[in-house]
């Protein structure tokens, strides 16, 4: 869910005395009643906080520290992705990041980075009180500022999502510090990976030095047709990714239970397997990703060739510029 929680202010509530101090006694409280602090002079009902996902108390956090920033803030980077719906690789336990004139910057917090490349009208949305940075920028400046893992996996949400991939070119600024990454980006990206699991898993190939698959290749069995993740013809491979979200999530069962899903993946499995060329199937799960080493070694026992030394692209994300 990408609306944030009901936040109270202190300033707001006075009136009801609810001051500030009244506010923070309350994060102390256990029970009805219990407040959590979301920002600054922000607080949250604590059942309520409790209850929400990740991605909807790290958008609670950004409104909260965005109302303190004023109209001249505008959330970017993560905080823009969230707002948006599109996915972090690393979860939702990050800083709030906010895009701000010049005279606005101060150094980076714990809690809140600010960065300072000018927001054009074009390039910014308003979602409710909120002043964002539109897809396609908010694309862009995380390609430029992470690794190419993460901007694979937030570019292909985007364009998997609607957006058009000359939007995304149209976002980069030719003089921009990061430029060449967005570039490299923009040329990996591609709108028919299925997942952040499926994204993150055609930039490890590349750094495993795979031969680039076909995705989403259909196959028509008995007169079924199954779509498969990756496709190496040439080795006659094919790579699924096997998520929870298959055996849990309701838009995934389709009514059934997890038993028959579970049931039903094993005999297209074996489908697959008649499929003249098929020679043999790997299933990955979200955490074989990040082993290149235990990978590569699977990936060569099936005959798919693997560089000797993966290059590694993931590396730790810079957040203090001011870019």
């Amino acid at each position: 869910m990408n609306e944030p929680l009901p936040i109270l202010r202190a300033s707001a509530t006075r009136e009801a005395g609810l001051d500030a101090t009244t506010l923070r006694r309350r994060t102390r409280l256990q029970g009805p009643g219990r407040l959590v602090r979301a920002g600054p002079n922000a607080f949250v009902d604590g059942a309520a906080w409790d209850a929400a996902g990740p991605r909807q108390r790290y958008v609670t956090r950004v409104y909260a520290r965005l109302g303190r920033l004023g109209p001249r803030a505008t959330a970017s980077h993560d905080s823009a992705a969230a707002v948006h719906g599109l996915p972090a690789l690393g979860g939702w336990s990050v800083p709030v990041h906010a895009t701000v004139p010049e005279s606005m910057y101060r150094g980076r917090t714990a809690e809140l980075v600010l960065h300072t490349r000018p927001v054009s009208g074009a390039e910014r949305v308003r979602v409710g009180d909120l002043a964002v940075t539109a897809v396609p920028r908010t694309v862009i400046d995380i390609a430029m500022s992470g690794d190419l893992r993460t901007g694979v996996v937030v570019a292909d949400a985007a364009l998997r999502n609607g957006t058009e991939r000359d939007e995304l070119w149209r976002a980069v600024h030719p003089s921009a510090r990061g430029r060449a990454r967005a570039a490299q980006v923009l040329d990996l990206a591609d709108g028919r990976s299925g997942s952040p699991a499926e994204s993150l898993a055609r930039v490890v190939f590349r750094e495993l030095g795979l031969p680039a698959p076909v995705l989403q290749q259909e196959f028509v069995v008995d007169g079924r047709r199954s779509a498969v993740d990756f496709w190496f013809p040439a080795e006659g491979v094919v790579v699924e990714i096997d998520g929870r979200a298959k055996y849990t999530q309701d838009r995934y069962l389709g009514g059934r239970s997890q038993i028959e899903v579970f049931l039903d993946e094993k005999r297209r499995h074996a489908r697959l397997l008649t499929v003249p060329g098929v020679r043999t199937i790997i299933r990955l799960e979200w955490r074989d990703l990040f082993d290149l080493d235990a990978l590569a070694l699977r990936f060569r026992a099936a005959g798919l060739p693997c560089a000797i030394r993966p290059v590694r692209s993931a590396r730790r994300t810079a957040v203090g510029g001011r870019r």
